[in-house]
């Protein structure tokens, strides 16, 4: 298994690294099955970006805990506080892929802010895989080398597409500006993924989990989960209850 350090070196060379079989086949199996459950009753998406034969599931914290284990696994941690510092959770979607699928179109994910072209990297992105990731079932697609490159023209990508082929249990981890897709699903089986998206801490996340997660469950959570989720402050000012520190409120009584 690659180790901190090399995934960072990848980072910064191509933009992305995949570290294989990362989660033990039992968190697969669960987290897998508490999802398969939740979206057997989710609509199919409107739209050919979301896809109208996939299903999604945002805002996961608050519909299970079976997840929490992949947002504060120790190796994605330590790459995302090293690339990017103090950091929430900006988004956490369960993407489940059905056959007849197309490619979704090739985008990067720190578009939703209004940054420059070339301004650093603020977001780290985390595809975990709770199926095989092959060519036919809609492995994501990746464009090696095109990170900061925000300016880019869909039509300007070129065919030197990779597709992220990987077992189950594995995460393609990869930069905010990176151009990536899902690819189309040609096989028989549905292919299902958790994205977890980390945001620097002064930008304000997409999800907003202080709502879907509030306060009396947000105490039964891990502590490293609790800051993820928001219920932390960006020294010295950003993010304070009444002058204080959120994770006060957390260790009241209740």
């Amino acid at each position: 298994m690659k180790n901190p350090q090399e995934i960072i070196s990848e980072l910064q060379v191509k933009g992305y690294s995949l570290v294989e079989n990362l989660l033990s086949d039992t968190i697969v199996e669960k987290v897998w099955k508490d999802l398969s459950k939740r979206l057997a009753n989710v609509s199919f998406g409107e739209n050919d970006f979301v896809g109208t034969k996939t299903k999604r599931l945002y805002s996961l914290f608050g519909e299970i805990r079976s997840v929490d284990e992949l947002a504060i696994n120790e190796t994605i941690l330590e790459v995302v506080n090293e690339y990017c510092g103090d950091v929430l959770l900006g988004a956490s979607v369960a993407c489940q892929i059905h056959p007849g699928e197309t490619e979704q179109t090739f985008h990067f994910d720190d578009g939703i802010y209004p940054l420059p072209s070339d301004f650093r990297d603020v977001n780290l992105g985390v595809i975990w895989a709770l199926d095989d990731f092959t060519i036919s079932n809609g492995a994501t697609m990746i464009i090696p080398n095109s990170q900061k490159k925000r300016n880019m023209k869909i039509q300007d990508i070129s065919d030197e597409k990779e597709i992220a082929i990987m077992p189950k249990g594995s995460a393609l981890i990869y930069l905010g500006s990176l151009w990536h897709a899902g690819g189309a699903n040609r096989s028989d089986s549905t292919r299902l993924a958790v994205i977890l998206q980390y945001v620097e801490s002064w930008l304000r996340p997409q999800d907003t989990h202080l709502i879907s997660v509030q306060i009396p469950e947000a105490r039964k959570l891990d502590s490293k989960l609790q800051a993820l989720l928001g219920y932390s402050m960006r020294k010295p000012f950003l993010g304070y209850v009444r002058g204080d520190n959120p994770m006060d409120i957390l260790r009241e009584d209740k």
